[in-house]
This record gives structure tokens, C-alpha cells and sequence, in this order.
């Protein structure tokens, strides 16, 4: 599925959900979610050919494969970050996804402190010398 099929998929999908925002607001989200999980999980498939290269380059740079589990980890925490967000703005609710970016990024933060680590100690190593 390339991106204009995906494109087309979620323009008909929303043609398809308009009729239902009067009548079953609940029926709306869950067939809004379920769009947008198969969308998300037809495109899991070039994870593999992303993961594979990221990986080449890793190797041909020696950097420490470690590094590259942290990067998977944040942008995993990124897409069900966004998708949690827009099904809580599609439901009205915008102190929740607002709150629940916040947790996101928090998220990311954490996951990403053994790099910060790295690079501080990357520094120190350079200003001993």
C-alpha cells in the first residue's frame, strides 16, 4: 500500500463515517480508530526494510546497536502517542490529548537519557584530551 492508496483508503473511510456523527457518535470513533489502525498496521510492513538499513548503518559506523533500540523506542512512543491524541480530539476531548502529548514527550525523555548520558560523556572524554 503506497501513500496515495493509504490517502484514498482514508478519504473514503471518512466519507463513510460522516453520516454517522448525528446519529452514533460512539460507532463514529470506533470506526475512526479502526481506520486508522489498519492503516498503521499495513505500513508496520516497511518497518522491516527501515529497521534493516538503520541497522546497516549502524554497523558500517560502529556505533553501539543500543542507540538505534532507543530510536525504534521513541518513535513507537511517537505514533501511539499521535493516535491516542486524535482519537481524543476526535472525541472531543482536548485537555486530555493535550495531557496526554505531555506523557509523550516525558516518555521520549526517559527513553532517551542514556543518550543524553553518551553524549555528556563523549564531552568530558573531548575536553580531558
Amino acid at each position: 500500500m503506497d501513500i496515495l492508496t493509504a490517502a484514498l483508503f482514508c478519504i473514503a473511510a471518512c466519507v463513510l463515517i460522516k453520516p454517522l456523527a448525528g446519529v452514533a457518535s460512539e460507532v463514529k470513533l470506533v470506526c475512526s480508530v479502526a481506520a486508522a489502525c489498519l492503516i498503521t498496521l499495513r505500513f508496520l510492513d516497511n518497518w522491516r526494510e527501515i529497521s534493516a538499513a538503520l541497522e546497516d548503518i549502524f554497523q558500517q559506523t560502529g556505533m553501539q546497536s543500543e542507540y538505534l533500540k532507543i530510536i525504534f523506542k521513541s518513535l513507537g512512543i511517537c505514533f501511539v502517542t499521535q493516535l491516542g491524541c486524535d482519537c481524543c480530539r476526535d472525541s472531543g476531548e482536548n485537555a486530555m490529548a493535550s495531557q496526554l502529548e505531555l506523557a509523550g514527550k516525558a516518555a521520549i525523555l526517559v527513553t532517551a537519557l542514556p543518550l543524553f548520558s553518551a553524549a555528556a560523556e563523549m564531552v568530558r572524554t573531548l575536553l580531558m584530551i
